[in-house]
């Protein structure tokens, strides 16, 4: 066995991307909720296509939403 990495173990994490229905399940909501968020919250990271049909979204950018999100709440809630 080599001493170097593979690529799903070296050190730069590779991404990982969801579907529309990963994402809902993910959050705990419908895919027509996700599609009213995706409409009305303009933070909302964009869906691209990678192959004809199939568009995802990439984890980071879908829990950096949510890590904002959540600062958003507490500080309404501390007003």
């Amino acid at each position: 066995m080599s001493d170097e990495a593979s690529p799903a173990q070296g050190t730069a994490r590779s991404a990982t991307f969801l579907r529309r229905k990963a994402v809902a399940f993910e959050l705990g909501i419908t895919r027509h909720t996700l599609a009213r968020i995706i409409a009305t919250d303009k933070r909302f990271p964009p869906f691209f296509e990678i192959s004809p049909g199939i568009e995802v979204i990439e984890r980071s950018d879908l829990e950096k939403w949510i890590r904002q999100k959540k600062l958003t709440a507490r500080v309404l809630q501390q007003r």
